[in-house]
């Protein structure tokens, strides 16, 4: 959540509203993580993309991972896909208003619900155009994994500040909140 146990805003020590730069994904509900809905996993293919991205080579990754072989750096890694790491958070830097597309993967393990779906809400800034592809997520028998991707762009060029914002999912059982920040440095 992004308020405390009181329900009231997160402030930081100063007495300023927090940001998620302070506060991360927010507090973690307890009961509520036992039973989460959805989860991004991250593999190891996923570190290794993600160093091959930040512009490590092949080699470096080998040794950094003692992985020896059956790993390559595919030819389009780039800093821009860094973003594209599956984890439960997106931040995007260097943006300048152009679109910019982020991919994600979640698994489904809500206890009892192998056939369910997943409808998302999205909390963003007025200025920041998001826009999700699929908007359901339809798990069934036997599909535990999906994927959607996450696009952001802007009418108004490059942003002056950092922009906040989440993705919800759910299926009226389980909420999963993907938080975001969207920064031009």
């Amino acid at each position: 959540t992004e308020t405390n146990n009181e329900g009231s805003t997160i402030h930081t020590d100063a007495g300023s509203p927090a940001t998620p730069y302070d506060y991360g994904s927010g507090e973690v509900n307890p009961s509520k993580a036992y039973r989460p809905g959805l989860v991004y996993e991250v593999t190891m293919e996923d570190y290794y993309l993600f160093l091959c991205n930040y512009g490590y080579s092949s080699d470096t990754i080998k040794k950094i991972s003692g992985k020896q072989t059956g790993y390559n750096c595919p030819s389009d890694s780039s800093k821009d896909s860094i973003s594209n790491l599956n984890y439960p958070s997106i931040a995007v830097s260097k943006f300048n208003g152009t679109e910019r597309t982020v991919k994600r993967r979640v698994t489904n393990v809500g206890i009892g619900d192998e056939e369910t779906t997943y409808t998302v809400n999205i909390l963003s800034p007025a200025e920041l155009k998001v826009a999700i592809s699929p908007s359901t997520l339809q798990f069934r028998a036997g599909t535990k994994t999906l994927s959607y991707e996450v696009s952001f762009s802007s009418s108004s060029g490059t942003p002056n500040h950092d922009m906040f914002g989440s993705l919800t999912w759910t299926n009226g059982k389980y909420t999963v909140r993907t938080p975001f920040a969207v920064s031009n440095n």
